[in-house]
């Protein structure tokens, strides 16, 4: 049996779409005074800047529209989890049973183990997706929309911390399937 769930920002939120909006007009505005004080002199690098800075804008949004949108999943079967995300945020990470060191339950906002640094993801509230570092300096690959999360520490020394809003059925599936949470 295989249990599985999604962890994501949101997909329908117009929020996501304002950097793509910002810089469609800019790139419209460029256009539209191009022709204005021909005489002036740097208005073709002004406008090619302009240009360039409205497209940029449009990448970032893009960019982050992907990241925010395309939701995380994890797959639990017997022996193994497997997460899978944007490559462009965190990507994807398989976990054998024989790989994890030990598993518990903890707090990752104040518990032992607690986030530190963002390093390829997303964290907006309560959701924390990708790759981030801990305050012990470990490197970790994050899934969680919960601040009570089951905490994998692998043997290479670092983490897997996976969670969602029933964490204590998460935690009894990770113990029949893949590890015994302590």
């Amino acid at each position: 049996m295989v249990y599985s769930f999604a962890v994501s920002a949101g997909s329908s939120n117009f929020i996501f779409f304002l950097p793509i909006v910002i810089g469609l007009i800019i790139i419209l505005l460029a256009i539209f005074t191009k022709g204005k004080n021909e005489n002036t002199k740097g208005i073709k690098n002004t406008f090619y800047i302009t240009i360039g800075v409205g497209a940029a804008v449009i990448v970032i949004g893009i960019v982050l529209f992907i990241v925010l949108t395309v939701p995380y999943t994890v797959k639990i079967g017997t022996g193994y989890i497997s997460v899978s995300g944007p490559s462009i945020a965190g990507g994807s990470i398989n976990v054998t049973s024989i790989q994890i060191e030990s598993a518990y339950v903890g707090n990752i906002v104040n518990g032992n183990v607690t986030l530190s640094v963002r390093t390829d993801g997303t964290s907006i509230g309560n959701l924390n997706a990708g790759r981030f570092l801990l305050t012990n300096n470990a490197k970790a690959y994050v899934v969680s929309d919960n601040s009570t999360d089951v905490i994998l520490k692998l043997k290479s020394g670092s983490y897997l911390i996976l969670g969602n809003s029933n964490t204590a059925m998460l935690a009894s599936i990770i113990s029949k399937s893949v590890y015994n949470i302590s």
